[in-house]
């Protein structure tokens, strides 16, 4: 058997030796994942709404007030949702934490996440037919639909806390 050369070295081989230490570490990525995929959910909403507000710069340009006053109410629903997916509780709490969430838990909750991403799409292409209607008619039939995709995430994503909530408390050790 090897002797761990370094402090590194060493500690993984403690990590290897006490028990539950190596899946708390795994958790721990499946945490830093969670984060990652509601920042890049977050990202997208923004660039939703940046493009609804160059529509807005565009429309003011040409003179065309008519749809400004939804535009900025949407846009302003756009950075709304994008905080509070971004800054949503982790599926996953630290190990000292009183919420606990476990693996599957979090597995169930990253899938979840997922399939918000479809929503996203909705909103996206929703904003760009914004952009492409003809008519100040055309243009708030477009809003009111991508407000509607985004009434949807909202919803959906809402029922990403009742997961949180439900999941069962891990057994206590005694």
């Amino acid at each position: 058997m090897d002797k761990p050369k370094g402090l590194a070295d060493r500690i993984e081989s403690w990590m290897k030796r006490i028990p539950g230490v190596r899946t708390y570490k795994e958790r721990e990525h499946r945490r830093e994942t969670d984060k990652k995929l509601r920042e890049h959910l977050a990202s997208r909403l923004q660039d939703s709404r940046s493009l609804a507000k160059k529509i807005a710069l565009d429309l003011t340009t040409k003179g065309q007030m008519e749809s400004l006053a939804k535009l900025d109410r949407f846009s302003s629903r756009l950075q709304q949702m994008a905080d509070t997916i971004r800054y949503a509780s982790y599926g996953y709490s630290g190990i000292f934490d009183l919420e606990k969430i476990r693996e599957d838990e979090l597995d169930r909750l990253y899938s979840f996440d997922l399939l918000l991403a479809d929503d996203l799409e909705k909103i996206q292409k929703g904003v760009e037919e914004v952009g492409q209607a003809s008519s100040a008619y055309a243009r708030e039939k477009k809003i009111e639909e991508a407000d509607a995709f985004l009434d949807a995430l909202e919803k959906q994503f809402n029922r990403r806390k009742e997961l949180i909530m439900a999941a069962p408390a891990p057994p206590q050790d005694k």
